[in-house]
């Protein structure tokens, strides 16, 4: 029976009671957002709302949904993220795969140029406006392809698929050649069902990074097909009161509604996030450390 010493159990608890800070830290903020969005409009603007809500109503809600943009852009939202998911871990996967060879007899030629221009890529880009001109001349504003294809390949997570394929077992690798399998097969039969850890690690930082991502939004896309996150910044910066809705903005408070928008565009990441909390850990730290 291992013997904690006293200085181990006071760091143990140090570590505890920052761990509680933290936490509180990240809820508290949204507990109060909650209870803004669900409160009457007397009770937010006479700042009575805390933790819980003042006179439950669920008008902000309504009122978020009527607005003719939010499904719209929540809809584009959801296709950049689908798509950049599917299309960016097929690349970066691959790229990887290829990478995780290193040079040599058995690995590919140039090897050290390519990674050597993945690093460099990954430390400078473009600049905006190469970027924006190169993304309108072929074609591609105002379409959910300029919200896509600029990001498609990220070398961050290319790294991490490609430390995760190295330290997979050599062995697994060799047998599969010896009964006659090629690099394809070896690919998608044996290193993708192997990696689900790092794929669902890499595939949440993609999920939240472009689901919260904004700026692409305003300089590519038009004002009336926006993605989600840059039509609620647009609104919580600037508010749209005009004659036909100041006495619908009267009976129910700005700050309630924009509580409820904010909730609403969260809540596929709050869902999402505990489905793949149990491989994230593991996605980090398996191919992080070398024998």
């Amino acid at each position: 029976m291992q013997v904690i010493s006293a200085p181990q159990r006071w760091f143990q608890m140090f570590n505890n009671i920052l761990m509680i800070i933290l936490a509180l830290a990240c809820i508290v903020p949204l507990l109060h957002v909650v209870a803004i969005s669900l409160s009457s409009t007397e009770g937010v603007m006479a700042n009575k709302v805390t933790f819980f809500p003042i006179d439950l109503t669920f008008n902000s809600y309504q009122k978020a949904l009527e607005n003719p943009s939010f499904l719209p852009a929540m809809w584009l939202s959801v296709q950049r993220t689908v798509l950049s998911l599917i299309l960016g871990l097929t690349v970066n996967c691959m790229a990887a795969y290829v990478l995780s060879k290193g040079g040599g007899r058995d690995g590919i030629a140039g090897y050290k140029f390519f990674v050597g221009l993945f690093v460099v890529a990954m430390l400078f880009n473009g600049g905006l406006i190469p970027t924006y001109l190169v993304v309108t001349s072929i074609g591609l504003y105002n379409s959910v392809w300029a919200l896509v294809l600029p990001s498609l390949v990220n070398v961050f997570y290319l790294i991490l698929i490609m430390n995760f394929f190295k330290a997979l077992p050599k062995e697994i690798e060799e047998s599969a050649f010896i009964d006659g399998a090629n690099h394809w097969q070896v690919f998608f039969k044996m290193f993708l069902p192997l990696s689900l850890p790092v794929l669902a690690t890499v595939g949440l930082f993609m999920v939240v990074n472009d689901w919260n991502e904004w700026f692409a939004g305003s300089i590519y896309m038009r004002g009336d097909h926006v993605p989600l996150s840059t039509l609620l910044k647009s609104l919580i910066a600037v508010p749209v009161v005009d004659a036909s809705n100041v006495s619908q903005i009267a009976k129910i408070n700005n700050r309630s509604i924009r509580a409820a928008q904010v909730l609403i565009g969260a809540l596929p990441i709050l869902l999402i996030y505990p489905v793949l909390q149990k491989f994230f850990t593991a996605g980090i730290v398996i191919g992080a450390v070398k024998e």
